[in-house]
């Protein structure tokens, strides 16, 4: 198995697959192509903080259908659409 890390932003709505198990497929767009991702591990937290547009940084490896499955992934700047009263 092929290991790969890249680092992109979010090109699509994010979408749930199928629910048993939980599946979430997103677009993946870096400088040099495109890529078909599905989130299986962790993937209701990544519906709550992934947004379209959003930076994210993948590591995860390619299946039989070149899909990239997503084993770990950071989502940037969440935290700005958040705000605190005081």
């Amino acid at each position: 198995m092929e290991y790969v890390s890249l680092k992109g932003t979010i090109n699509s709505a994010v979408k749930v697959i199928s629910f048993t198990p939980y599946l979430v497929r997103f677009e993946l767009k870096t400088a040099e192509q495109n890529y078909n991702c599905l989130v299986a591990k962790d993937a209701l937290n990544f519906m709550y903080v992934a947004e379209e547009a959003a930076g994210i940084s993948i590591f995860g490896h390619f299946n039989k259908r070149k899909q990239l499955i997503v084993d770990k992934y950071h989502v940037k700047n969440v935290i700005q659409n958040f705000s605190v009263v005081r």
